[in-house]
Order: structure tokens, then C-alpha cells, then sequence
């Protein structure tokens, strides 16, 4: 096992440097949780938006509670009734929504045919479209109260109206099913370790073989009577080791900063989720494995170990969520291990109960995230084996022609 001290030795040469890599990437995984988890957060906020009401009738009751309606639910901004003054704000977006009452509208709010709001929004603007809601939603009520009591009193109608739209409902959340459902930051977090696994990884294993690919200390391996095989073999193991080192630090930092999450949820799905990302581990000391065949030396480390862990990230759901991909990324996804660790990653969170047992998807997408790893780490032996017989064959051309 000479080859696997030698493989630790090189590493503890190199501790500090990837200790403060390791150090970086497990602060950067609870900050991208933190980050992500805010940007989906589902509690809601009511917005308000700022209108501006160009009043031509009068000041009708009409009139005047949708200024108060548009009022407890916006804040009104006041502008001068010239044109110049209203494309001025509309184009700096001083006013999300701008609404002109014409003259009669309040005479014309019960006929067949009532003369229609001119309203303004603030071209792609959310607020703008919520304010023109709520002023239809009010103008609706109103038209149809007065149309089923045509003697009611239009002050009385208004105020009644206000009253109705400002009710609110309070809604109660239940679980029906078995298992507690995994909260959205431990979720977040378990999708951004295979970008900060898949990194760590890379830059533990290519130090190493980075060291064994340098012509010196590879011409030595060769003339050694240890085959490839056997050094191939020590070099596996090392990685396998190193590989779970990491996958154990990712999972114990999120049981440290999650565990206010982990008490109240489902040790099943805990244990999915889990073996999820240990099957992924794999995958990812594959991939490093066969980056490693073509790192010549440390200035390419960082590139390669970001290029291919942003890429397949991006590709595969990671940073953005595998919904709002188009159909084409998806296609494209679908030839990435990432992809089938944010299905299966996905499904799990979403297992209320385990009557049926645990879904087919779940274990399709980890079988296929074995095969991602065992077509890797193929390919890396090979390459790795037919590289020391190229290098060796060109030795002894190069000892023939000398002698």
C-alpha cells in the first residue's frame, strides 16, 4: 500500500491550501442555502403600488371610494392633469398606475353602455396590473349592487363595497400524511452540495494525481515492478476515501446548522435523501478521477474543477430549479448526473406518506447516477492505463535509438 501512503503524504503537504478551499465551500453551501431560500420563500406580502386618480367628474361617491379603496391598498401619488406631467411619471414610473375619469362617468355607471376608465400602468410592472385589479374588482362590485337595488343609496353602496373587499380569511395549515415534509432550506441545501461536493472533491483527488502525473515521479512508477493495475487500484481507493471524507463533512455541517429542521422531520426521508447524495458522491469521485487524466499542474486545478461543477450544475437543476428550465435545457439535462440527482432529490421531498413504499422514480434516478459512475471511472482506467503504455513504449523507443 506504498502508493496510498504516498497519496496521503502528498495531501498532508498540501493541507492548509485545501483545508481553507474546504473551509470557503462549506461556508459558501449554507450561504447559497440562505440566499436561495429567501429568493423562494412562500410567505406572502401584500404589495403597494402607487396610482395617481385624474378625477374630470367631480367628486361623486363613485369616485370618491375608489380613491379610498385604491388608497388602503396603495399609496396615491398626486400629479397635475396635463399630458407632459403623466408621460413624465409614467416614464420615470413615479406612479405604477395612472387612472382618468372622464366627465359623466358617473351619470353613464348604470347604462348599457358606460363610458370606460382611461388607465396607464408602468410598462412590465407588476404593481401597475395589481392596482387596475383592485380598481375593477371595486367598479364591479358597486355596478352590480346598484343593478339589484336601483334605489339603493349610492354613499351606502360604496361604503358596503369597501367593507366586502377588505375582508379578510384565515387559513389553517394541516398534515394529513405520514411523514413530515422536508423544510425548503434543508431542501435547498441538500440541491446546492452536489455543486459544492462535486468541487471539493475534484480539488482533494486532482492534488494527488496531479503529483503522480509529473514525468519524473511517473517514469519511476513505471520502472517500478508495481503494474498499473495495482497502482491504479491504491489510487481508486485513496479517492473513494477522500470522497466520503467530504460527503461526511457536507452532512454533518447541514446537521449542525439544521437541526432545529432535522427534529421535526421524517428519519426516511432523511435517510433517502442521504443516500442520494452518497451515490452522487460517487459520481462526482468519478468525474474527478477522469478530470484528474488531463490536470498538468495546479494552474488548471481551479479551472477545470469550476468549468465542469458550474456547468453541470447549471445543467442539471442545481442553481436554478429543474421547472423552470425550458424544454430544451431539459433535453440536454437529461445526459448529465446532476440532472437525476435533482429528480430524485425532488421526489423524495416530495413523499408525504410510505404506504406504497418508496416511489420507482427515486431508485431509477439513483441506478442511473450509478451508471454515470461506473461509465466514468471506466473510461478514467482505461485512459490512465493506456497512457502509462504509451509513455512506456515511448521510453523504450527512446533507450533504443540512445543505445
Amino acid at each position: 500500500m506504498r502508493v496510498f501512503k504516498a497519496c496521503f503524504q502528498i495531501m498532508s503537504r498540501k493541507m492548509g491550501a485545501l483545508a481553507i478551499y474546504v473551509v470557503i465551500f462549506m461556508a459558501l453551501s449554507v450561504l447559497l442555502t440562505d440566499m436561495s431560500a429567501q429568493q423562494l420563500s412562500t410567505d406572502f406580502t401584500a404589495e403597494k403600488p402607487t396610482f395617481t386618480i385624474i378625477d374630470r367628474d367631480g367628486d361623486t361617491p363613485i369616485t370618491q371610494g375608489l380613491r379610498r379603496y385604491l388608497s388602503q391598498n396603495g399609496t396615491e401619488v398626486p400629479l397635475k392633469d396635463e399630458i407632459q406631467v403623466l408621460q413624465d411619471a409614467t416614464f420615470y414610473r413615479a406612479s405604477d398606475y395612472i387612472v382618468i375619469i372622464p366627465q359623466g362617468f358617473a351619470a353613464s355607471f348604470l347604462t348599457a353602455a358606460p363610458l370606460q376608465l382611461q388607465t396607464v400602468t408602468t410598462p412590465n410592472s407588476a404593481r401597475g396590473y395589481y392596482a387596475d385589479s383592485l380598481a375593477s374588482q371595486y367598479l364591479q362590485m358597486v355596478r352590480s349592487s346598484l343593478l339589484a337595488d336601483p334605489g339603493a343609496d349610492p354613499a351606502q353602496v360604496v361604503e358596503t363595497a369597501i367593507s366586502d373587499l377588505g375582508q379578510h380569511v384565515q387559513v389553517t395549515t394541516r398534515q394529513f400524511g405520514e411523514a413530515q415534509p422536508v423544510s425548503e432550506s434543508y431542501h435547498i441545501f441538500f440541491r446546492m452540495q452536489s455543486y459544492i461536493l462535486m468541487v471539493m472533491v475534484m480539488l482533494c483527488l486532482s492534488t494527488v494525481t496531479i503529483a503522480f502525473g509529473r514525468p519524473d515521479l511517473r517514469r519511476r512508477n513505471l520502472c517500478s515492478p508495481m503494474n498499473a493495475g495495482r497502482l491504479n487500484g491504491q489510487l481508486s481507493l485513496y479517492s473513494l476515501i477522500i470522497s466520503l471524507f467530504c460527503w461526511l463533512l457536507l452532512t454533518l455541517l447541514g446537521f449542525v446548522v439544521y437541526r432545529r429542521d432535522l427534529a421535526v422531520l421524517d428519519m426516511r426521508l432523511l435517510g433517502l435523501m442521504l443516500l442520494n447524495a452518497l451515490v452522487f458522491t460517487l459520481v462526482a469521485m468519478a468525474i474527478s478521477m477522469l478530470a484528474g487524466i488531463f490536470m498538468k499542474s495546479p494552474n488548471t486545478q481551479n479551472a477545470v474543477a469550476n468549468f465542469v461543477s458550474l456547468g453541470l450544475s447549471f445543467l442539471g437543476g442545481v442553481f436554478v430549479p429543474l421547472e423552470y428550465l425550458g424544454q430544451g435545457m431539459l433535453a440536454v439535462a437529461h445526459f448529465t448526473p446532476t440532472y437525476w440527482y435533482s429528480v430524485a432529490l425532488n421526489r423524495i421531498c416530495k413523499i408525504s406518506s410510505f404506504s406504497g413504499g418508496v416511489p420507482v422514480e427515486i431508485w431509477q434516478a439513483m441506478g442511473v447516477q450509478l451508471g454515470f459512475a461506473a461509465a466514468l471511472l471506466c473510461i478514467a482506467l482505461v485512459m490512465a492505463k493506456y497512457a502509462g503504455r504509451s509513455e512506456r513504449a515511448l521510453q523504450q523507443s527512446h533507450t533504443e535509438l540512445q543505445n
